[in-house]
């Protein structure tokens, strides 16, 4: 139903990270495919996408959306996580909102304890611009032609942060 694009640069461990949280949404079916779009010749990368059956395009998001084969695609950065249902609302939005120029955007969350994570989080809602390039979806068409699109929040949350390598 929809394709997903990761632009990753040299972020083996958080493209990791992202694609296993894609698979409950991909053995439900809602991910038809994920591209990954890579900027530079890490081999980290293409062994972690190859490895899971990616498309892999070299390039930036653009080449990214290009090679993409729905009509919806999904916008991720490297180590962002969606929550484990989030497929469910977002295929609910996607068919209400078919023929309509709108993103939709997921809510910020932080993956750490404490009050600066909560104020993280805050800062996040408030800045729209920060929020597009964590996780986005929205119909391919209009982000390869730069269309402004309206914007709709969705309740699924799109988790940062986390696991991080030593070193």
């Amino acid at each position: 139903m929809i394709s997903v694009v990761i632009a990753a640069k040299d972020e083996e461990f958080e493209l990791a990270e992202t694609l296993a949280a894609l698979v409950p949404a991909a053995a439900d079916g809602f991910v038809r495919e994920v591209v990954v779009a890579q900027s530079t010749s890490s081999r980290g990368v293409r062994l972690v996408a190859d490895a899971v059956g990616c498309v892999i395009v070299d390039g930036d998001a653009q080449a990214g959306l290009k090679a993409a084969r729905s009509d919806w695609v999904l916008l991720l950065a490297p180590g962002v996580r969606l929550e484990a249902d989030w497929f469910r609302e977002a295929g609910v939005m996607v068919q209400r909102m078919a023929g309509r120029p709108v993103a939709l955007l997921f809510r910020a969350a932080i993956d750490d304890y404490g009050w600066r994570a909560r104020a993280q989080e805050i800062v996040l809602k408030l800045s729209r611009r920060r929020r597009r390039r964590q996780a986005v979806l929205a119909p391919r068409q209009a982000l390869l032609a730069g269309e402004r699109l309206g914007s709709h929040a969705l309740r699924a949350r799109a988790i940062t942060g986390g696991f991080r390598p030593l070193g």
